[in-house]
C-alpha cells in the first residue's frame, strides 16, 4: 500500500521510482498553423489565363493585374496639323462658293433683271473646253464615250426646253415665303450631304481618276433650282436658269474633283477664280454687309474650325485592347 502511494507521488512529481522520465512531446500551438490545420496549407495556384472555356481556380469576377497590360490609347488616332486642315477646308470653301454664285445669279435675274441667257452661254462655253481637257488627260480614253456624252447633253437641253413651261407654273399656287424657306432648307441639306472627299483612291493610297457623283446632294441642289426657277417671269428665264444649275451642280463638281486629283495648281487657280466671282457678286447684290458676312464664313471654315479641332484634339481618348472585335485583314491576291 505504501509502495503504491509512493509511485503515485513519484508520477505526480514527474519522476518514476528507478525509471528516468521521458520528455513529453510538445503540443502544437497557434504559432504553427501548419500543425494545427494540416489541410489548409497554402498552395501555389496556376496563373490566371484569359480563357473562358478553361475551368480555373478563380472567382468569376476576378480581375488580374495583367488584364490591362495590353491597353493602348489613341493608337490609330491621326494627329492633325493646321496646315493640312487649312488645305482640306478648301474643298468646303469651293462648294460654298458654288452655292453663292448660284444664289447671286438667281437674285440678279429675279430682282435686278439680269439677262439669264448670258450666264447660260458663259457656263456652256466654259464647259466645252473643260470637257475636252478632261478627255485629253484622263488615263482611259474611250472614243465610244464621247458620242454618248454629246447625245446625253443634247437630250438634257431638249427635255429642259420642253418642260420649261411646266416648271414655270409648278409653284403658282404656293406662296413666295414658302418657296424661299424650302429653297433655304434644300441648300443647307446640299451643303451637309455633299461629297467633300478626294474621290476614289487606289490600293497605295494615291487619288484615283475614277470620279464619284454625289447623287443626293446633286438632287437636292437641282430641286432647289427648280423651285426657285418657278418664280421667274419668262419661260426662257426658267430654261436658262435650270440649265445653268445643271452645269453648276452636275458637271462642275466632277471637274473640280478631277482637277484636284490631277493638278493642284489648276485646282487652286480655279478656287481663287470662284472666290473672286462670289465676292464680287455678293457685293453687287447685297453690298458691304453681305461681303463682310461672306468673309466671316470663309474665315471660320478655313481658320476658326481647324483651330477649334486642334484645341479639342487633346481630349481624344480612344481605348483599344485585345478585348475588341478582331478586324479581318483582306489582302488582294495578284
Amino acid at each position: 500500500m505504501s509502495r503504491g502511494i509512493q509511485k503515485l507521488r513519484s508520477r505526480a512529481t514527474g519522476e518514476w521510482a528507478g525509471v528516468p522520465e521521458e520528455p513529453l512531446a510538445e503540443e502544437p500551438g497557434f504559432d504553427d498553423p501548419d500543425a494545427v490545420f494540416p489541410d489548409c496549407k497554402p498552395t501555389t495556384r496556376p496563373p490566371w489565363k484569359k480563357l473562358l472555356w478553361v475551368k480555373q481556380d478563380y472567382p468569376d469576377n476576378y480581375v488580374d493585374s495583367s488584364f490591362l497590360s495590353q491597353l493602348r490609347r489613341n493608337d490609330n488616332v491621326a494627329q492633325y496639323s493646321f496646315r493640312s486642315l487649312f488645305l482640306d477646308s478648301s474643298v468646303i470653301i469651293m462648294h460654298l462658293c458654288t452655292i453663292v454664285v448660284f444664289v447671286v445669279v438667281f437674285l440678279g435675274i429675279f430682282n435686278h433683271e439680269w439677262d439669264p441667257e448670258f450666264f447660260t452661254i458663259i457656263a456652256s462655253v466654259l464647259t466645252v473646253p473643260g470637257y475636252f481637257v478632261y478627255e485629253k488627260y484622263k488615263i482611259h480614253n474611250d472614243d465610244k464615250s464621247r458620242p454618248s456624252t454629246i447625245k446625253g447633253a443634247l437630250l438634257i437641253v431638249f427635255v429642259l426646253l420642253a418642260l420649261s413651261p411646266v416648271l414655270k407654273s409648278l409653284t403658282r399656287s404656293t406662296s413666295s415665303d414658302s418657296i424661299w424657306a424650302i429653297a433655304c432648307w434644300l441648300g443647307l441639306a446640299n451643303v451637309c450631304f455633299h461629297d467633300y472627299t478626294d474621290g476614289a483612291r487606289t490600293a497605295s493610297g494615291t487619288p484615283s481618276l475614277k470620279l464619284t457623283r454625289p447623287i443626293l446632294s446633286t438632287n437636292l441642289a437641282m430641286l432647289a433650282a427648280i423651285v426657285l426657277a418657278s418664280q421667274l417671269r419668262t419661260t426662257m428665264a426658267v430654261f436658262c436658269f435650270v440649265l445653268f444649275s445643271v452645269i453648276l451642280f452636275g458637271v462642275f463638281p466632277m471637274f473640280t474633283q478631277w482637277c484636284r486629283a490631277t493638278s493642284r495648281r489648276g485646282y487652286w487657280v480655279l478656287l481663287f477664280i470662284l472666290l473672286f466671282l462670289s465676292a464680287t457678286g455678293l457685293y453687287a447684290i447685297g453690298g458691304l454687309w453681305a461681303l463682310g458676312a461672306w468673309i466671316g464664313v470663309k474665315l471660320f471654315v478655313s481658320v476658326g474650325a481647324p483651330l477649334w479641332l486642334l484645341a479639342l484634339q487633346k481630349y481624344k481618348n480612344d481605348i483599344q485592347g485585345p478585348w475588341d472585335i478582331a478586324k479581318p485583314v483582306i489582302r488582294n491576291r495578284p
